[in-house]
């Protein structure tokens, strides 16, 4: 039990740390999406003048934020495949060294089952993230490849 306890974070600061955490990643997400909005109406604006340039300038912020994005969430499924064969290994899910706080252990056949799951569920998302990687670069390519009629 005392253990268990040791694992446990105590006080109002771990609270705390994940709600900056939570305020700042809004706050990103907030100011992010008014600068693409902005973006956006200038490439709109643009489309009125110069069509084939506006297309390109809309591939490129697909290419970056479809790249961006996607490339977050493969390296991520490969740092949690990482993980999950660690955890294989071990028969211990989470491995040693990766914990979000108070998280119950799991040990044995039982860690090793869900460090499994874990593993299946990382595979997915990289093969997910790299086809919508590929289907935003090729929607991007599709769009350069338009000619204006």
């Amino acid at each position: 039990m005392a253990a268990e306890d040791a694992q446990r974070p105590r006080g109002g600061r771990f609270w705390a740390a994940r709600a900056l955490v939570l305020a700042v990643a809004i706050v990103l997400g907030v100011a992010l999406q008014q600068v693409l909005k902005a973006r956006l109406s200038e490439i709109q604006a643009l489309a009125k003048s110069d069509v084939i340039r506006a297309r390109g300038e809309l591939a490129s912020l697909l290419r970056a934020g479809g790249g961006g994005f996607f490339g977050v969430t493969t390296a991520l499924g490969f740092m949690l495949i990482n993980a999950s064969r660690r955890a294989i290994r071990e028969e211990r899910f989470p491995p040693p060294g990766m914990s979000w706080g108070a998280t119950r252990v799991f040990t044995g056949p039982q860690g090793r089952r869900i460090a499994l799951v874990s593993l299946a569920i990382a595979i997915t998302l990289v093969i997910c993230s790299l086809a919508g990687l590929a289907l935003v670069w090729h929607m991007a390519a599709a769009l350069l490849a338009c000619r204006r009629i």
